[in-house]
């Protein structure tokens, strides 16, 4: 079984690209994200996949059902929307 989840993930500042343990929480991934992608961290994000919000974000990846490779969206929730 694949032990890395490669992602593309959509963000309001364009598309990161990554890899992730299968392992990591869904919070770990959003706050990489941020961080890589220079997104202010004081709104609040969801990681989106097929439609669903991926909550609770203390959640893995792999729990959700999440493997090989995929594509998410990051969707600012917080005070800017």
């Amino acid at each position: 079984m694949q032990e890395q989840i490669t992602v593309d993930i959509a963000t309001p500042k364009g598309v990161f690209h990554g890899e992730f343990p299968k392992t990591t929480k869904v919070e770990e991934v959003i706050i990489a994200v941020l961080s890589e992608m220079g997104l202010d961290g004081g709104d609040t994000f969801d990681l989106v996949y097929k439609g669903q919000v991926l909550q609770p974000i203390q959640r893995p990846l792999v729990s959700f059902g999440i493997e090989g490779s995929v594509k998410l969206e990051l969707v600012a929730t917080g005070s800017g929307v």
